[in-house]
């Protein structure tokens, strides 16, 4: 129903895809394309949460149709499919039009997985270092 409303926007919404490391993102859309999307329907046109981790849809939320649309057209989209591969972000939309994008991905853990492939190869050279 919202799919062709939703693509319109996916280049900037993956433009703040990428800008939401640095904290919270909000869009501002045009209510207009969202109505005429509705075709006359009386719908609810925002959603509370929809978390997408690690390029995949969390299902455990329950999700409106304007939601599900959303996530299947940024999943379906190549480049924002491969942006999204390694993130956990969170959509919202609320009912003044605005798309609130946070990136959740844990910091820790991306550093953690960095220092960790880094000190690997160095423990191994003390050890073959090391006379017997």
């Amino acid at each position: 129903m919202f799919s062709q409303t939703w693509r319109k926007y996916v280049p900037l919404i993956r433009l703040f895809i990428k800008k939401a490391g640095g904290g919270e993102q909000k869009i501002q859309l045009n209510k207009t394309d969202f109505e005429r999307a509705l075709g006359g329907r009386k719908l609810k046109l925002s959603f509370s949460r929809l978390e997408i981790n690690r390029g995949r849809m969390n299902n455990m939320l329950p999700n409106t149709v304007l939601a599900k649309d959303l996530a299947d057209v940024l999943l379906d989209d190549q480049s924002t499919a491969v942006l999204l591969q390694n993130r956990n972000i969170s959509f919202s939309f609320t009912g003044d039009m605005e798309l609130i994008i946070n990136d959740e991905t844990p910091a820790a853990a991306a550093v953690e997985e960095a220092t960790t492939d880094e000190a690997q190869p160095a423990a191994d050279n003390n050890e073959s270092a090391m006379p017997e």
